[in-house]
């Protein structure tokens, strides 16, 4: 349901002082530093900042704080100055902040992933959650260490330890994943993912809200399930309506033709939320429907737009649909060379078709217009609708 993909080593790194991306509480800071860093969480860089400056002084966690206020202001030279005065003395915030200065290539400072992860794990011995999160996340991931199950779930569960939800939410996906060191547990993965959700953390709403609706790890319930992807959605997640249109496809054929046609209307006004969101699943979805026909007019101009963002964004289905569709000219006249490419594409994605239908081509089309294409689809990039977000999400607690 959700895909996977290639996320900048930033991206995958939770800072713990984003400002508006976590909850303006401080209770994993010393009390001394609870204000400040309360308004640095709240975005009051200017409270923060003059707060930490009568603290850094004497406080090396307050001047790793105060770094990162300064960086983020563009005053690089006096904020790396400041870290790694901390991290030198012995501060675990300092190493954490250090270790982040490395990931993220802060300041001027070259990225050195590995140089990260002998920070991360100095501050995480000495009990700094943030640091046993990132450490954990990249452990799981095998970005900058070879990827470690055993010791991503070591590290998560000591970050999760204080219920924190960022930390759950990565627990989570943890217990969801299997190497042959470590099976999964999907029943433990459902709880986390409850936790973190019940605390506000969007994704974990959406894994929850799947969970329920598939009733592998946890007893199927397709009420609840919709209300946790409805507040995924409304919290900022398109992937939510994907989902939500899935449950409406899925619904059981009635005798009731009204009843049916409510839930195919239903299912296309989701995919269409999450299609415009950026989602190429959606998108391809929603192709589909306006090429058939089913719940909206049929539109092959529509059908051929929606197959063509999403084969930009590296849908492979759409990349075949796209491709058959430029050869037949279903929307005007045929372009051989373009759809030549996406079928070449979708063949390189692994299409179980469209090998058998470029072959076809093949045998109508000059050399000089199939080289063209074989030198379109070698230079095509895919491009993302919705780029990779480096902060962490917003919490967002249910209402009760």
């Amino acid at each position: 349901m959700i895909a996977r993909r290639a996320v900048p080593l930033a991206a995958l790194l939770a800072a713990g002082a984003v400002a508006h991306a976590q909850s303006n509480e401080a209770s994993d800071v010393s009390p001394a530093l609870r204000a400040a860093v309360a308004a640095y969480r709240a975005g009051d860089l200017v409270g923060a900042e003059s707060s930490l400056r009568a603290l850094a002084p004497a406080d090396a966690d307050a001047a790793a704080w105060l770094g990162a206020i300064l960086l983020e202001r563009g005053l690089h030279r006096d904020g790396l100055r400041l870290i790694q005065q901390s991290a030198d003395g012995g501060s675990a915030e300092g190493a954490h902040r250090l270790a982040l200065v490395f990931a993220h290539g802060d300041g001027g400072t070259p990225r050195n992933e590995a140089r990260a992860v002998e920070l991360f794990e100095l501050a995480a011995a000495k009990d700094h959650k943030r640091a046993q999160l990132n450490l954990g996340t990249l452990y799981l991931r095998g970005q900058g260490v070879p990827r470690d199950l055993i010791q991503a779930r070591a590290w998560l569960e000591k970050a999760a330890a204080n219920g924190d939800p960022y930390a759950l939410y990565a627990l989570g996906r943890a217990m969801s994943e299997s190497s042959p060191a470590a099976g999964m547990d999907l029943v433990r993965a459902a709880a986390l993912y409850r936790q973190a959700a019940e605390k506000g953390h969007p994704l974990a709403a959406l894994r929850y809200g799947l969970v329920l609706n598939d009733g592998t790890a946890v007893k199927r319930d397709h009420a609840a399930a919709q209300r946790w992807l409805i507040h995924a959605h409304d919290s900022g997640v398109p992937e939510a309506a994907l989902a939500l249109g899935d449950m409406a496809a899925r619904t059981p054929a009635s005798r009731d033709k009204a009843l049916n046609a409510k839930a195919l209307k239903s299912a296309i006004t989701w995919y269409e939320a999450a299609a415009r969101a950026g989602v190429p699943s959606a998108q391809f979805k929603l192709a589909n429907a306006y090429y058939a026909g089913a719940g909206v007019e049929r539109d092959l101009s529509q059908a051929q737009l929606w197959y063509g963002r999403a084969a930009q964004q590296g849908q492979t289905e759409a990349q075949n649909a796209l491709g058959i569709m430029l050869i037949a000219g279903a929307t005007g006249a045929a372009d051989p060379v373009e759809g030549y490419k996406w079928l070449l594409l979708a063949e390189r994605g692994g299409h179980p078709e469209a090998r058998a239908i470029r072959d076809k081509t093949t045998e109508q089309m000059p050399d000089r217009d199939r080289k063209r294409a074989e030198a379109l689809a070698q230079r095509f990039v895919a491009a993302p609708e919705v780029p990779i977000d480096t902060t962490p999400p917003r919490l967002n607690p249910p209402k009760p």
